[in-house]
């Protein structure tokens, strides 16, 4: 079966106040994977979100019944077809990877010229692969990354930014930066994607945990979250959950999570910045990372 031309949008709000002859005054966010997109625009002098969009690439299978994955770049086209103002220029672009690729290192530990040896010992690297890092200085560590060299090219020339942060960097420095006041106990973060989840633990003002998991069931996210609880010592009734991402209360994932877990609340838009009326139909958790990549500086 062959792909679609485009891409259709899953989410499209824009403000009817937005207007191209002002990119100059907007500053574009993007979260990119090998198959996933998501976008948010900000206007700098209104300090509010205008606009939010995401695009899903639909499931294609070969006669074998197996996914297609498309080449990265061949992906990136059809999201610049589906999303034309992409090509345009704004005020600032800034670009999230969510790649799987990526490990934790002290910064007394770290070296820059040791990176892709520090990754490759806890990661199979593509030789293609480009790997970078973020330094997220509330905790004293490196975050090192890896993204296919392709997809670093492609995005770098198009939104001409000279690095790209990894997801779980803007995770944890915006979580940090939003939940400080209330880090004196544990609290479990779980950023909730298409078959994917991001698991952030804190407590003391500590980063203890963070990982990446893929799932199927929505057992299997509350069994995996269950473990690494258990693994850091934390009690089912002592750490208080906070979900963000792609999850409602209606649906099984939610269930699962409060049957277990318990003390369960959704996370809350950044007060720091203000919304249009676009976003009063998307839940205050959802886009999460987007939303606060402006303030983590990275």
């Amino acid at each position: 079966m062959s792909s679609p031309e485009h891409i259709l949008p899953a989410v499209n709000r824009i403000d009817s106040l937005f207007k191209e002859s002002d990119l100059e005054n907007y500053y574009l966010s993007v979260q990119i994977g090998e198959k996933s997109f998501s976008y948010c625009i900000l206007d700098s002098i209104s300090n509010k979100y205008i606009g939010v969009g995401e695009l899903r690439l639909p499931l294609t299978k070969g006669p074998d019944e197996q996914e297609i994955i498309l080449p990265f770049e061949s992906f990136f086209a059809k999201v610049v077809a589906s999303v034309p103002l992409l090509r345009k220029r704004f005020k600032s672009s800034k670009v999230i990877w969510e790649g799987t690729k990526y490990t934790f290192v002290p910064e007394h530990l770290f070296e820059e010229r040791e990176q892709q040896n520090i990754l490759s010992l806890n990661i199979p690297l593509d030789p293609k692969d480009s790997v970078g890092h973020d330094r997220l200085a509330d905790f004293s560590i490196a975050n090192v990354h890896a993204i296919p060299g392709k997809a670093k090219e492609i995005l770098t020339r198009t939104f001409g930014v000279d690095q790209v942060p990894h997801l779980s960097s803007v995770l944890v420095a915006s979580i940090y930066q939003n939940y400080r006041e209330q880090l004196i106990r544990p609290k479990v973060f779980l950023h909730i994607r298409e078959h994917r989840f991001d698991l952030v633990v804190m407590d003391q003002f500590k980063l203890y945990y963070c990982n990446t998991f893929d799932f199927r069931q929505p057992e299997d996210l509350v069994y995996f979250t269950i473990f690494a609880m258990e693994q850091l010592g934390f009690s089912q009734d002592q750490a208080e959950v906070v979900l963000m991402g792609r999850i409602t209360r209606n649906t099984q994932i939610y269930t699962l999570i409060f049957k277990y877990l318990r003390r369960v609340e959704f996370a809350k838009r950044n007060p720091g910045y203000e919304y249009s009326f676009v976003f009063n139909e998307i839940p205050q958790h959802a886009y999460y990372p987007l939303l606060n990549l402006n303030q983590c500086g990275l």
